[in-house]
């Protein structure tokens, strides 16, 4: 049998980093990936999505171009859009591989299964194993809707890699994913909808998210239901309800959007807590019931990104070399970004969650039209940003950026809730 000191069950960004580091410290590592390096991120995620919107911005600059002074041609060719995300994905997943096997990481290219607390099977052959890292991430949530067995139902997997051809979408379900693929498809002179069954979008979140997205759904001429129930397909039309009554909704394409679960099929033996939506339960070191056994990234159900991902990876790396370790996973630190454009992003906490805490705070807010640089890229008319400071110290505790490259600016907003800066040391910086 194959004896190794840790095994990972998953190449993801969590995965991959920490194979790296612990094969670094001198442990005997081996990696099981079935086919995807780089895990949702590098394929079904971050880098596809991302490409895509980049294709999606350059096509809104140029509609825009005769403000600038500039006559182009719109043109577009999807099946190119297409092409890049499988070529910067394969170069991702190329680059990956290397690094694990320059780094004297045992790879696998096979499905693993557990079969008890050490050992793991996989093309036939058996693995012996001290500690184990799961990192099998997250693939769609799929449901079946009454009516539509014969139509056009896709998960985000689907778009990425069929690229199916239509002239309209229907989105169900409004979070990030629902809101990229809407802007992506609209900005290509697609018919796109989105329905939302909370009462708005991102209702967990900050309202200025919700705000921001609903600004680009209105830009970019996306129609938007929200509060509103999906109750069967009928007669080429979803039929909904809201307050308004009952909606016959003609759609033949249908993105569902309504979130993800977790990979667990690999592990199905252990005797592993889970929480009520079928996640790993983990401690603040990310050990799951059975403590030799650890778990990080999607499979627990945390923040689903790849920025959490590694931080994931790094403190369990920190625990298993150290035996200990001084650092926690704090999701405030984290920011996030919706691609559109405007950008969305956001960092720290929301107005809902410092009442809740009973913290007295203050907010600032500065439209995009009072922006000078705004002005001379003519990209006032949407736009702001937001700071959440606490009304005694004025320490930054939350902020949301709705501008051109606020994927760029929110990381510096989130360095300065980190180093607990005060709004006045915030506003000293970007001046």
């Amino acid at each position: 049998m194959n004896k190794f000191d840790i095994a990972v069950i998953g190449a993801g960004p969590g995965g991959y980093s920490l194979a790296l580091i612990l094969a670094k410290a001198g442990n005997k590592v081996v990696i099981f990936e079935e086919s995807f390096f780089g895990g949702n991120c590098v394929n079904r995620g971050c880098i596809p999505t991302k490409t895509l919107m980049k294709s999606a911005r350059i096509a809104n600059t140029l509609a825009r171009s005769k403000d600038f002074g500039i006559d182009s041609e719109n043109y577009y060719d999807l099946q190119t859009m297409f092409k890049n995300v499988a070529n910067n994905s394969a170069k991702l997943q190329n680059a990956i591989k290397g690094g694990l096997t320059t780094s004297n990481v045992t790879i696998i290219e096979a499905s693993a299964t557990v079969i008890d607390e050490n050992t793991i099977e996989a093309n036939g052959s058996q693995y012996s194993f001290d500690k184990l890292v799961i990192a099998s991430g997250s693939r769609p949530n799929f449901f079946k809707i009454e009516g539509a067995e014969a139509t056009n139902v896709y998960t985000s997997d689907d778009l990425l890699t069929k690229n199916p051809k239509f002239d309209e979408l229907t989105i169900i379900g409004g979070g990030a994913i629902s809101l990229e693929f809407a802007y992506f498809y609209a900005s290509f002179g697609k018919k796109v909808t989105i329905i939302e069954a909370a009462p708005q979008l991102f209702a967990n979140l900050d309202e200025s998210i919700s705000r921001a997205a609903k600004a680009v759904i209105a830009e970019k001429g996306i129609t938007l239901y929200e509060a509103t129930k999906v109750l069967r397909y009928e007669d080429g039309a979803l039929i909904l309800e809201n307050h308004d009554g009952h909606i016959y909704h003609k759609t033949n394409n249908i993105l569902l959007a309504v979130g993800r679960r977790a990979n667990n099929e690999a592990f199905a033996s252990l005797n592993l807590k889970f929480n009520e939506k079928n996640f790993i339960e983990v401690n603040e070191f990310f050990q799951t019931s059975i403590d030799h056994i650890y778990a990080i990234g999607d499979v627990t159900g945390k923040l689903m990104l790849s920025t959490v991902a590694y931080k994931h990876g790094d403190i369990v790396a920190k625990h298993i070399i150290t035996g200990s370790s001084d650092e926690k996973f704090n999701a405030r630190f984290i920011p996030w970004t919706i691609y559109a454009t405007p950008e969305i992003a956001s960092v720290g906490s929301s107005e809902q969650q410092l009442q809740a805490q009973g913290i007295d705070y203050e907010v600032a807010e500065i439209a995009a039209s009072s922006l000078p640089r705004a002005h001379a890229e003519n990209a006032f008319k949407l736009g702001f940003i937001k700071l959440i400071f606490n009304k005694k110290t004025f320490e930054i505790l939350g902020a949301t950026i709705f501008l051109d490259e606020a994927s760029l600016l929110i990381n510096q907003i989130a360095l300065a809730i980190k180093s607990k800066l005060t709004i006045l040391d915030q506003y000293l910086l970007v001046i």
